[in-house]
């Protein structure tokens, strides 16, 4: 739970540096410069322990998962936020809870109850709902679908990535599981960056290179372990559902902060997402 809140506040760091005129690439790249030195440090206290040795399946199979849950998932993540507002971005993302308990069926073979299929309906409702009040009142349609599609695509590599931690952090253990998840997350992102963006574009005033050192402290390293030992220990599907409270803190942080404006509509389809992905997860 204090994890999804961190991860929550995501959004505000985000949409608050966009304000300066910085755009995804190089606020991730500044992100994920701010958070690698903690990392580092972790490595560097596991190797000690000689808790760092996998051998190389398990290794491979964790730097792809990093590479999809954190670099991946991010990037597009932030794409989105260029164009939407972070209230609606919390509400598209936190459908992955839904997508978990759909892949997880379908690699179970599991069939999917009525309750589920309403619940189901009732989540994506609730997103439909605000999507349509963003197009009405604040975007253009062409960014709001855009910046909602990018959202959701990061919402289904996110989901991806929840499913596949469980076993796998149970395996080597949550901590060395995310220590290796973000290091090879950060190369990614430092790649990239050095490939395809302009680096004079890391030149940015003293304010956002604060929210990017608050944004790697508060919404990356604190909620990466928290959040991977949560799904190591109660597993992918209930520690998605656990996530309820974050579209709920976003809206309500992106109003204080951001003056992103709280109305009935958002109040409406943030209680029919929270609510179908509750129903979902009860037994």
């Amino acid at each position: 739970m204090l994890g999804t809140f961190f991860f929550a506040c995501k959004g505000i760091f985000i949409k608050l540096a966009y304000a300066y005129g910085i755009t995804a690439s190089p606020l991730l790249m500044l992100r994920m410069l701010f958070a690698l030195p903690f990392y580092l440090a972790v490595a560097f206290w596991l190797h000690k322990q000689s808790q760092m040795a996998l051998n190389k399946k398990d290794l491979l199979q964790i730097l792809a998962l990093g590479l999809i849950g954190y670099y991946l998932s991010s990037l597009l993540d932030f794409w989105g936020l260029e164009t939407i507002s972070a209230g609606l971005e919390r509400l598209v993302l936190y459908i992955y809870p839904t997508i978990v308990m759909l892949m997880l069926a379908f690699w179970k073979k599991k069939i999917i109850s009525p309750r589920e299929k309403f619940a189901l309906a009732i989540a994506y409702a609730g997103m439909i709902f605000v999507f349509v009040h963003e197009l009405q009142f604040h975007q253009t349609l062409s960014n709001t679908i855009k910046g909602g599609l990018l959202v959701f695509t990061g919402a289904i590599t996110y989901a991806f990535f929840v499913v596949m931690t469980s076993e796998k952090a149970k395996q080597v253990g949550s901590l060395t599981f995310t220590t290796y998840c973000m290091l090879s997350a950060s190369a990614g992102v430092i790649l990239h960056n050095l490939l395809l963006t302009d680096l004079h574009q890391l030149q940015q005033p003293t304010e956002v290179y604060w929210l990017a050192l608050a944004l790697a402290i508060f919404s990356t390293v604190i909620p990466s372990f928290l959040m991977n030992k949560g799904i190591s220990s109660i597993g992918a599907s209930k520690a998605a559902i656990m996530g309820s409270i974050g579209p709920v803190v976003t809206l309500f942080l992106g109003a204080w902060f951001l003056d992103e404006v709280i109305g009935p509509v958002q109040l409406i389809g943030a209680a029919l997402v929270i609510g179908g992905v509750s129903l979902a997860g009860k037994k």
